[in-house]
C-alpha cells in the first residue's frame, strides 16, 4: 500500500505544470556626452515572458505581447497612449537597405548613419558588473567620413531566465551598425548578456559623441503585482 501511494504521488508530481520562469529586474544608468555637456538618465525595467515594463522618471513604457498592445504613459500628466502590436509570429517589415554608394557630405545631414566596417576582439579584461562576472570586448569601426570606437562588457545568462536585458541596454546607443555588431558578437559568445557599453563616434559633420550605459542592479525575482498593468488612474491622451 505504501509503495502504491508513493507511486501515485510521484505520478501526480510529474504531471504538474512547470512553474513559470522568474521575472528579470534590472536598473541601469545611461550618459550622453556632447560638447562638454552630459545628460544622465536612470532606467528601471521588469521583463517577463510576453511582458515588459520600464520606467524613466515620469515616463512609463509597458509592452504586453500577450495582449497585443504597448502603452506609453506620462505618470506626472496622468495620460497614456496605446499602440497595437503586430500579431504574434508576424514578421515586422525590414527597413530598406542602406545606400552603399558614395556619400555626399554636403547633403547627408545630421541623421546620416555611417555603415561601419568593424574589427572586434576580446580585450582579456574582466570586471564585476551588477554582481556578475563580465568580460570586455573592444571594437573599432571605420566608415566614409566617420570613425567609431565601442567597448562593451558581456556576462553569461542567468540560469532559467527566458528573456534578457541586451536589447533594452543597447537601445540607448546611437548607431544601428554598432548595435548589430554587438548583437552578432554576443550571439557567438553563447548569447551572452550586455551589461555595459561605451560608444564613441567621431563624425565628420558633428563634434565627438559619447554614450555610456551600465547596469547597476540585476536580479531574477517575481515582479510586484500590477507591474505589467496600466495604472487605473491614467487617462487616454486626447480624451
Amino acid at each position: 500500500m505504501t509503495v502504491a501511494v508513493l507511486v501515485s504521488w510521484l505520478a501526480w508530481t510529474f504531471a504538474l505544470p512547470a512553474p513559470p520562469p522568474p521575472d528579470l529586474h534590472f536598473v541601469f544608468r545611461s550618459e550622453f556626452v556632447y560638447m562638454s555637456s552630459t545628460r544622465t538618465t536612470a532606467n528601471e525595467w521588469w521583463i517577463s515572458e510576453g511582458r515588459s515594463a520600464g520606467r524613466q522618471g515620469d515616463r512609463l513604457n509597458i509592452v504586453r505581447e500577450d495582449l497585443g498592445v504597448a502603452w506609453r504613459a506620462n505618470v506626472k500628466a496622468g495620460t497614456y497612449t496605446e499602440t497595437k502590436l503586430p500579431p504574434a509570429g508576424q514578421a515586422v517589415p525590414a527597413p530598406p537597405p542602406a545606400d552603399t554608394g558614395k556619400v555626399d557630405m554636403h547633403t547627408a545631414g545630421y541623421d546620416w548613419e555611417p555603415q561601419y566596417d568593424w574589427a572586434v576582439k576580446a580585450s582579456g579584461q574582466s570586471s564585476m558588473i551588477a554582481g556578475r562576472s563580465c568580460r570586455e570586448f573592444v571594437a573599432a569601426g571605420d566608415a566614409d567620413y566617420a570613425e567609431a570606437r565601442v567597448s562593451f562588457w558581456a556576462c553569461d545568462p542567468l540560469p532559467g531566465i527566458t528573456r534578457n536585458p541586451t536589447d533594452i541596454v543597447a537601445a540607448s546607443l546611437r548607431s544601428d551598425s554598432a548595435k548589430k555588431m554587438i548583437f552578432d558578437t554576443l550571439a557567438k559568445q553563447g548569447r551572452a548578456w550586455l551589461l555595459a557599453v561605451e560608444e564613441q563616434q567621431e563624425p565628420a559633420i558633428a563634434p565627438t559623441m559619447v554614450i555610456r550605459v551600465r547596469v547597476e542592479a540585476l536580479e531574477a525575482t517575481a515582479a510586484p503585482p500590477g507591474t505589467f498593468d496600466l495604472p487605473a488612474t491614467l487617462k487616454k491622451a486626447g480624451r
